[in-house]
C-alpha cells in the first residue's frame, strides 16, 4: 500500500535501486533476499532500512520488518510514511493498538501522499472494525420469501418401473408417491452472539428457525430448527475452532430427523486475499418415526477461499464421509459419500453482488437395493444463481434459480427440480 516511496539521487545505489524494481514487480521474497544479504554492513541506514523492512513485510518476515522500520524511525522519528509501514507490520503482527497509534501519529505528522493517506484511512477503518469484534455482538435477522418448486417431495416424474426381482412386469406406482410441483412461501428467523473471553479466544453461538408453506401440498412442508455453540482461538495466521451442533426438521406435521454432532475445524489465512479450510464433522442421525434408519455419520474436507480483487470472490472445496446404519440387517440404507462445491460472487454495483454455486455429490449405498438386486448408486448435481440487492442499510433482496438433478441406478429415486424463490431478508 505504501513501498512507493521516492528516493533523491543521493539515497539511490545499485542495490536498492534493484530491491525497489523488484518490489514494483510484486517479487517482495527476491527483494528480501538481495537486502538481507547487504543488513550487516547498512543496518542503521534510514533508506536502506526503509526498502528492507517493506520486503521484509511482503515477504511474510513480520518480526524482520518490525526491526528494520524500527531503526528508521530511531533516525529519522518523523518519517511519517515508515511510522505508516511500521503500523502495516504491527497489524500484521496482531497488534492492531500499536498499529492504531503509529498510524494515528503518521497522519498527525504530514507529509504523507494523498493515495498513501487513503490507505493509511482504509487501515485505520479495518483496526475498527478488528476493536468491534473484541466487544460482545449480538445479531439477528428475520426473513420471509416466496417461491416454486417443480419437485416439493424430491420423488421420481417415472410413473412405471420394471422390477428386476419380476421380469417381465412393468409396476405402476401410486400416483401419491410421484413428483409435485407446488408454489410456496417461507418464514425465518436466527440470532446469535459473539463473546471475546482473551484476545484470541471467542466464543459463539447462534440459534435459527425456519418453514415453509406450500399452496397444496401441506404434507411435505418443511420446517427447521437449528443450533451452534463452539469456541474460536487465534494463533497467527491460523484460527482453531469447535462447535456443538443440533439440527431437527419437520415434514409435515411430524418431526422427521434429529441431528446432534460437533464441528472442527482449521482455517489458516494464507496471504490478505487467500484462506485455507480443513474441517471434520460427526453426527448422530434420528428418525423418529422410522427408526430403522437412525445412523451415524461423519465428512472430513478442506475448501480454498480467494478474493480475487475488491469485487470477486471464489471459494472450492472437497469432502468424503459415510452414514453408517446402527440397525441389523438393512445395509443398503448405509451409503459411502464424496462430493466437490465451488462457487462465485460479484459485485456488479455498490448496491448488487451476483453469485454462482455448483455442487456435485456421489453416494455409494452398502448393499442391494430390496426388489430391485443392486447396490444402488447416486449422482447428484446441482446448480445456482441469483443476485442479493441492497435497497437500505441492514435489507437484502436475493432472486434465485437453483436446479438439482438426481441421477441413480435405481429408477424409484432418480428425481430432477427446479425452484425459483424471492427472498427478503433484514438484519438487526
Amino acid at each position: 500500500m505504501l513501498s512507493a516511496a521516492t528516493m533523491t539521487g543521493a539515497q539511490v545505489d545499485e542495490a536498492l535501486e534493484k530491491a525497489r524494481v523488484l518490489l514494483e514487480k510484486r517479487q517482495p521474497a527476491a527483494a528480501f533476499a538481495l537486502l538481507e544479504s547487504l543488513e550487516t554492513g547498512r543496518a542503521g541506514q534510514p533508506p536502506f532500512d526503509y526498502l528492507l523492512g517493506i520486503a521484509a513485510l511482503d515477504a511474510g518476515q513480520v518480526t524482520r520488518a518490525i526491526f528494520a522500520l524500527e531503526r528508521v524511525l530511531e533516525a529519522e522519528p518523523s518519517n511519517a510514511l515508515a511510522r505508516a509501514e511500521l503500523a502495516r507490520a504491527y497489524l500484521a503482527a496482531g497488534e492492531s493498538e500499536s498499529a492504531r497509534q503509529e498510524l494515528e501519529r503518521a497522519r498527525v505528522g504530514g507529509g504523507i501522499p494523498e493515495a498513501a493517506q487513503a490507505g493509511i484511512d482504509r487501515m485505520l477503518s479495518t483496526i475498527g472494525q478488528l476493536h468491534a469484534l473484541q466487544r460482545t455482538q449480538w445479531r439477528a435477522y428475520a426473513e420471509l420469501g416466496l417461491g416454486y418448486d417443480t419437485n416439493v417431495n424430491n420423488a421420481t416424474g417415472q410413473g412405471n418401473i420394471a422390477l428386476p426381482a419380476f421380469p417381465g412386469i412393468t409396476f405402476t406406482l401410486d400416483p401419491a408417491n410421484l413428483r409435485r410441483h407446488d408454489r410456496y412461501s417461507m418464514v425465518g428467523a436466527g440470532g446469535s452472539v459473539r463473546a471475546p473471553l482473551a484476545p484470541d479466544l471467542v466464543f459463539s453461538a447462534n440459534l435459527a428457525a425456519s418453514k415453509a408453506f406450500n399452496t397444496s401440498h401441506a404434507e411435505f412442508e418443511v420446517g427447521t430448527l437449528d443450533a451452534q455453540a463452539g469456541l474460536a482461538k487465534t494463533v497467527g495466521a491460523n484460527v482453531f475452532s469447535a462447535a456443538l451442533q443440533v439440527n431437527g426438521s419437520w415434514q409435515g406435521q411430524d418431526r422427521f430427523r434429529v441431528a446432534t454432532g460437533a464441528l472442527g475445524q482449521w482455517q489458516h489465512n494464507l496471504s490478505s486475499r487467500d484462506q485455507m479450510t480443513v474441517f471434520v464433522q460427526a453426527a448422530r442421525l434420528e428418525y423418529p418415526s422410522n427408526r430403522v434408519r437412525d445412523a451415524d455419520r461423519w465428512v472430513v474436507g478442506a475448501g480454498y477461499a480467494r478474493a480475487f480483487d475488491n469485487a470477486l470472490i471464489g471459494f472450492a472445496s472437497g469432502y468424503a464421509g459415510a452414514e453408517s446404519v446402527r440397525a441389523a440387517g438393512v445395509p443398503h440404507l448405509g451409503h459411502e459419500l464424496a462430493g466437490v462445491r465451488a462457487g462465485l460472487q460479484y459485485e456488479a454495483a455498490p448496491r448488487v453482488a451476483l453469485f454462482a454455486n455448483g455442487s456435485h455429490e456421489e453416494r455409494r449405498y452398502g448393499g442391494d437395493e430390496p426388489a430391485f438386486g443392486v447396490p444402488r448408486r447416486d449422482r447428484q448435481s446441482s446448480a445456482a444463481f441469483g443476485l442479493h440487492y441492497t435497497p437500505a442499510p441492514g435489507w437484502r433482496l436475493t432472486p434465485q434459480l437453483s436446479v438439482t438433478d438426481n441421477r441413480s441406478n435405481v429408477s424409484l429415486y432418480a428425481f430432477r427440480k427446479v425452484v425459483a424463490s424471492l427472498m427478503l431478508r433484514h438484519d438487526f
